[in-house]
Formats: C-alpha cells, structure tokens, sequence
C-alpha cells in the first residue's frame, strides 16, 4: 500500500477512566524513525494503529509535537496514531 502523504497524532488518555482528554497534531511525521522509535516490525505497516508512547518514547516524540504536553505517566497513557492526508 502507497501513501502519498502521512500525519499523525498524539492522544492522551486518563487512565483511571479512559476519558480522551487531549489530541495534538504532530508538525511532521516520518514513518520508518517512528516504525524504529515505537518497535512496529513491520515496515510495509503505515502505523493506523494506536502505538503506545513511554517515557522512554518522548525525547523522540517532542522533536514532532508542535505543542508542549506535559507528560503525566502516572495518570495518563499516550499514544501516536497515524493517519492519511
């Protein structure tokens, strides 16, 4: 499958609740650094799935975030998903 153009989010979710309570749009998105960075072994995946971001995942991620998240592991998961534009 060939996708022209790829964008991609950051969702942030309560955990206690699952309630979403924030969606960033990412300022660019290279699909084989985050197919590396968030370990999908599969190349030819276009990544449409929610990847789970850790903290060893957010050095990577602000370097794509257009907003500051200030990130809370404790309360909340965080995830990247990928999108066609």
């Amino acid at each position: 499958m060939m996708l022209s153009k790829l964008g991609a989010t950051s969702q942030n979710f309560l955990k206690k609740t699952e309630e979403l309570i924030a969606e960033y749009d990412l300022k660019s998105f290279d699909l084989v650094k985050f197919q590396n960075e968030l370990n999908e072994p599969n190349n030819r995946n276009p990544m449409f799935d929610c990847y789970p971001i850790k903290k060893e995942n957010v050095k990577f991620i602000e370097n794509y975030t257009i907003n500051n998240i200030a990130w809370d592991f404790k309360n909340k998961s965080y995830f990247v998903e990928a999108h066609a534009i």
